[in-house]
């Protein structure tokens, strides 16, 4: 076994570190991210070449849908969302890092549920990114998934139908990529239970985002915003929600609890 993954490790770090190193000069990665990418991708080319073009689709896509009218977003959003357009390293983890260690343990152990929960994490990571990225650009009119009540453009917790629709794809598309990584042949179950895992991750998203993370305040402007500085140059305060709780850290429990719901929904 150690002779088949020394070959799959390095060929996929090198194909990892071009690809980190090429968004790091597009600065879609900083330097951290564009390391923790490499890391990510290394350790998902141990699990298989499948598991390591899974990835690629995920980056990729959410690489390309960020630069599709990125101006009219970043001005939609912009009194909510800090003005940083490059992917730093907890980023990059909390999106891709449990998808990277599934790939590790299932190299060794091969077992679906280490399978399951990997894909269930990376279709949970790509369903709320293709939300995020195609409901701020088609210019939706989100709504908090607690109230109903209109929300800003980015605004954690806000959800649109052209961001569900765009949730929906991106989970069926990772569940393609699972049964291509995990089964010979066509297998539906376990298909299904990716989609859902995918699904129930990116409704958990939404739910975290607007009840436990944490949420500020701009005294000034009387507006939420995720600005410590807001746009207009007053600091804004924490009020709800807990303070340590961050973006990174929500999306990272979403994809854990899209992992758990992938696993328990196959029916072997």
């Amino acid at each position: 076994m150690l002779l088949d993954l020394i070959p799959r490790m390095l060929i996929g770090g090198t194909l990892a570190g071009v690809a980190a190193g090429y968004a790091r000069r597009r600065h879609q990665l900083t330097l951290g991210g564009e390391y923790a990418a490499f890391a990510v991708g290394t350790a998902a080319a141990i699990g298989g070449f499948p598991w390591l073009i899974s990835l690629a689709v995920f980056f990729y896509s959410s690489v390309q849908l960020t630069r599709w009218r990125a101006g009219d977003k970043r001005r939609r959003s912009l009194s909510v969302l800090p003005d940083a357009r490059s992917r730093d390293a907890w980023q990059v983890l909390a999106n891709g890092g449990l998808f990277a260690v599934a790939a590790v343990v299932w190299a060794f152990s091969g077992t679906w549920q280490v399978g399951l929960f990997g894909f269930g994490a990376l279709a949970t990571a790509t369903a709320d990114t293709w939300a995020t990225e195609v409901g701020m650009a088609l210019k939706s009119s989100p709504r908090s998934i607690l109230g109903w009540q209109p929300v800003i453009a980015g605004t954690s917790g806000g959800v649109s139908a052209f961001g569900l629709a765009a949730a929906v794809v991106g989970a069926f598309v990772i569940a393609l990529c699972a049964v291509y990584a995990l089964t010979v042949p066509f297998d539906i179950p376990r298909l299904e239970a990716v989609f859902v895992g995918g699904l129930a991750g990116t409704i958990a998203d939404s739910l975290l985002g607007a009840t436990v993370q944490s949420r500020r305040w701009c005294d000034e402007c009387q507006a939420w915003t995720e600005r410590r500085v807001h746009t207009c140059g007053y600091r804004s305060r924490h009020r709800r929600g807990f303070r340590w709780m961050t973006n990174d850290l929500v999306n990272l429990l979403a994809t854990c609890l899209g992992g758990a719901v992938a696993v328990g929904a196959w029916l072997p």
